[in-house]
């Protein structure tokens, strides 16, 4: 346990790799892009009146917005537009996403304290390698599949304590007191039944960053779960090996487990060119996690993503699957009628593979009678399946540049490049508000 302690205290972006470095920046890029992106989801305007009223006015910033929260506020909101199109970035071990409850807590904090951006990039390293680790950790001791805000919240309470200048003793409270105030939520239920609960994101960030808080005015917790024995081997890696190598990132705002099969199409495209207009129906061959999510027409942007035909079927019908399938094209008969079209089928090899592996094939029989299989794909952007930097790079000007300008995009994209640069948080939290910060911004 101490050895996470110091880590959290004396962990620093200026020790690590070149390519680890990188890593790191590419991460703050994406959840950035996605907390922007996502102000125009529903849910964000539903949180950020919650917040206003709930929490107050304060000195921490709302992306895409004019409005300043408190620090437990901010946080709350951000997470929630950062995962609010189901975008960001998440790991294969942790099943969940770690960047979208870690960073906004980082960035609340960082401003409140004027941080600098070396600070901040110190601050969100050390909140990754504790984020990953507590998911890790807490997937083996509980037997039950919960959110990611429920361990992401240990992660978003080292971010936040880091900087804070929480003593090692505090952080150890704040960690405690991270992981018993979160959420522990049953995950699959959300799959089953869609709704803005989502990961639990929000609120874990929001339980993380009010930890770090509590632990400096002397609140204390219960031992984290790095204080047992079975994490010894998470934290004996702490310095050595830096699992923010090992972040997936989502081409398609849906969930991981529904991309797969997208993959598998876009296979059989690559083979036999555009099949649509010739497919009689599709089986997804894929893993039993994969099969519980709903398959029914979409009545809400949350259904959409915790859904495991509407993905594909908004693939086939618009050529694309962005944030206006995610958000604008529910109602539209074509995917309705791809989607009417398909079945699924648990395989067991893929089913064994998992979490590990997200694995689905495709099985399609076209209108000439022919039936055409795919291989086994995943999903791309696996840290073993990367996108390329210029895919990443297109993911955050198609993400950001819609709300701030291409201009704009690209200028943050720079800062956040840069960000050991920077005096202090302020120009680039200044950027992520866009035209925004003079009043107005998404609801």
């Amino acid at each position: 346990m101490k050895r996470m302690l110091a880590f959290i205290r004396e962990g620093t972006a200026r020790d690590i790799d070149a390519a680890t470095a990188q890593a790191l920046r590419e991460a703050i890029a994406d959840v950035a892009a996605c907390t922007i992106a996502g102000a125009e989801a529903p849910v964000s305007g539903i949180v950020r009146r919650y917040a206003a009223l709930q929490h107050g006015a304060g000195p921490c910033s709302v992306a895409a917005s004019g409005e300043r929260l408190s620090p437990a506020g901010a946080a709350l909101v951000n997470a929630t537009m950062a995962n609010a199109l189901d975008n960001d970035d998440g790991h294969r071990l942790t099943k969940g996403h770690p960047g979208a409850v870690v960073f906004p807590a980082a960035l609340a904090a960082a401003e409140h304290v004027g941080a600098s951006g070396a600070a901040f990039l110190d601050a969100m390293l050390v909140a990754y390698e504790t984020a990953i680790r507590a998911g890790i950790a807490a997937h083996a001791q509980r037997p039950d599949y919960h959110c990611t805000g429920s361990w992401g919240a240990v992660g978003a309470a080292a971010g936040a304590g880091r900087l804070l200048g929480l003593t090692e003793g505090q952080l150890g409270h704040a960690l405690g007191i991270a992981e018993y105030q979160a959420t522990y939520s049953p995950m699959m239920r959300c799959i089953d039944a869609p709704s803005m609960l989502k990961d639990g994101i929000g609120w874990g960030s929001m339980a993380g960053i009010g930890a770090a808080y509590l632990a400096r005015e002397g609140f204390t917790g219960i031992p984290s779960l790095f204080a047992f024995a079975d994490a010894e081997p998470l934290l004996a890696e702490l310095g050595e090996r830096y699992r923010v190598n090992e972040l997936y990132y989502k081409p398609y705002p849906c969930c991981r487990w529904a991309q797969p099969a997208i993959e598998a199409m876009l296979a059989l495209e690559r083979t036999y060119g555009s099949l649509r207009g010739t497919i009689a129906s599709i089986v997804i061959h894929t893993f039993a996690e994969s099969s519980r999510l709903i398959k029914t027409y979409p009545r809400d942007t949350e259904e959409a993503q915790y859904n495991l035909f509407y993905p594909l079927a908004a693939y086939l019908a618009f050529g694309e699957l962005g944030p206006r399938q995610a958000l604008h094209t529910l109602e539209h008969p074509a995917p309705r009628a791809y989607m009417d079209r398909m079945e699924v089928r648990v395989d067991p090899a893929l089913d064994a593979q998992f979490p590990a592996k997200a694995l689905s094939r495709l099985e399609l029989r076209l209108t000439s009678g022919e039936v055409l299989v795919s291989g086994a794909m995943q999903a791309r952007g696996d840290y073993d399946y990367p996108l390329s930097f210029a895919e990443k790079r297109e993911k955050f000007r198609r993400l950001t540049a819609p709300v701030l300008g291409a201009e704009r995009s690209d200028e943050l994209y720079g800062t956040i490049m840069e960000l050991d640069r920077l005096d202090n948080m302020g120009g680039l939290i200044a950027l992520m508000q866009g035209s925004a910060a003079n009043g107005g911004g998404a609801a």
